[in-house]
């Protein structure tokens, strides 16, 4: 099978007081379906590898911008403990079909990156979540650039080609 078995979905932060709920930040555009009550998520290892490990949800609540979740079996704070840190996943079968337009965070890197006036910027090297923003690191030549994942910058993105079109703002492929 080409490509990922699982789709990252969250990421367990903390316990949260003391019975064993925790916060879980989001890592997709629906949290509702996915944090929904009974829906099992797979625990992946630091390397993003499924470790056999699985959490069924028993209760679910949006706080902020997080979601608290109580798994079944965990009742305690102290329980949570090893699940620190630990992404949360869904596997590839069980994700919704993308649309027109759609594709995952972890379909970008790779993929080449060009202006809309056809320059050839490089490749997507990885994907940076930033306070400001989602950013790009694209590589290419000596020279790796941040590009904003913004939809003024980003005009472009499609799956089949493996190919980005960029309307960088003036200068940012210059510094």
């Amino acid at each position: 099978m080409d490509g990922p078995t699982h789709l990252v979905v969250g990421l367990l932060k903390k316990p949260h007081g003391v019975r064993g709920d925790a916060l879980v930040y989001p890592v997709t555009d629906e949290p509702e379906a996915v944090f929904a009550l009974g829906k099992r998520l797979l625990l992946l290892d630091r390397e993003g590898r499924a470790t056999g490990g699985e959490l069924v949800i028993e209760r679910s609540r949006q706080y902020h911008r997080a979601w608290l979740l109580h798994f079944e079996g965990i009742e305690t704070r102290e329980a949570l403990g090893d699940l620190r840190e630990r992404h949360l996943a869904i596997p590839m079968a069980e994700a919704r079909a993308l649309e027109d337009g759609e594709f995952y965070m972890h379909e970008l890197v790779g993929l080449s990156v060009a202006t809309a006036a056809g320059a050839g910027v490089g490749v997507v090297a990885q994907v940076i979540e930033a306070p400001q923003g989602w950013l790009l690191e694209v590589t290419g030549g000596e020279k790796s650039h941040l590009i904003p994942f913004t939809r003024s910058v980003v005009q472009r993105v499609d799956r089949a080609e493996r190919r980005m079109v960029i309307t960088p703002p003036n200068g940012l492929l210059e510094l």
